[in-house]
């Protein structure tokens, strides 16, 4: 006798509770079709080489969510907010920046457990469901698939903006191996003709929809060791963020009343963030010591002492 399986609206309505249920502010669900309407794009920037600082990234697979993932059929794409009004980068007397998604736990520590343990529950009620979930790290397009979710749609500085949510928000995404109703896409952006983003970035690292990594101050504070072009290095000097960078966020009108994330989950601040530039380490040791269990930890502590030296000149 074949295993009865639920509903799959009743178990999409399901799946979505207890998302919202594990902190994501947002949930909605999309096929895992190929991007079709991203290709000419994306072969655009490889081949105009704007991913040789990002050798991580292979073109095939981040336009076929089955290519990385055979069994995909359908993606809950969760928006997971962490920023807070009261984490200001820079705000301290003396201090360095730091982009605010590098303030508290490591969200890829954070998010991955709670959405597997979303999996699980998903496998208990839908008998021989399979799943992969994926924080950041898969070669995968998270920004399109969320916009297909009908989570936003992808702004001119290329990130995720979830309308009056705003952009200050993580992307996870469990593929499940069942089909699934989807949401209605937005693939339609409203940004309109604002160019805030565009106008403010230091480096002119931003197009619209079209990011330049090789200048991007987060491509040199947190993505690659290369030493920077002498442009690059005085806006390092000049803007003074020494990992990441969220300016392009800051000024989006978007943000300018989003959700936040929650104080207590994400923590306070750590000396990273309030010690004058100065005081901030340069040994290995405290290094480590001070980016425990953060998003940080990846950044070799030779990474963050070169660029230290680039912003203070020393």
């Amino acid at each position: 006798m074949p295993t009865a399986h639920p509903d799959p609206l009743a178990f999409k309505a399901w799946l979505r509770t207890e998302a919202l249920g594990i902190g994501f502010a947002l949930a909605g669900f999309a096929p895992c079709d190929p991007f079709l309407k991203e290709k000419e794009q994306l072969q655009a920037w490889f081949q105009e080489g704007r991913g040789a600082l990002l050798p991580y990234l292979d073109l095939a697979t981040l336009l076929d969510p089955r290519a990385l993932w055979p069994k995909a059929r359908a993606a809950l794409v969760g928006f997971f907010p962490y920023a807070r009004p009261d984490a200001i980068p820079g705000a301290a007397p003396g201090s360095l920046k730091l982009s605010r998604y590098l303030w508290g736990q490591d969200y890829h520590t954070l998010l991955k457990p709670r959405l597997n343990r979303l999996l699980e529950g998903a496998q208990a009620r839908w008998p021989g469901l399979e799943g992969r979930v994926c924080v950041d790290t898969a070669p995968l397009l998270e920004r399109q698939l969320a916009a297909r979710a009908g989570l936003g749609w992808q702004g001119k500085h290329t990130l995720l903006i979830a309308g009056k949510d705003g952009s200050w928000g993580f992307l996870g995404v469990l593929l499940l191996s069942v089909d699934l109703p989807p949401d209605e896409p937005m693939f339609t952006e409203q940004c309109g003709t604002c160019t805030a983003c565009l106008d403010a970035c230091p480096t002119r690292a931003l197009e619209p929809f079209h990011l330049d990594p090789a200048r991007c101050l987060t491509t040199y504070t947190i993505e690659t060791e290369a030493e920077p072009s002498d442009d690059i290095l005085a806006a390092l000097a000049t803007n003074r963020w020494a990992a990441g960078c969220d300016i392009c966020q800051e000024v989006c009108p978007w943000n300018r009343a989003p959700i936040w994330g929650d104080p207590v989950l994400w923590g306070g601040p750590s000396p990273l963030h309030t010690r004058p530039a100065e005081d901030l380490p340069r040994g290995a040791a405290q290094w480590r010591k001070l980016t425990k269990r953060t998003a940080l930890r990846r950044v070799r502590d030779r990474h963050w002492r070169a660029t230290l030296a680039r912003i203070l000149g020393s």
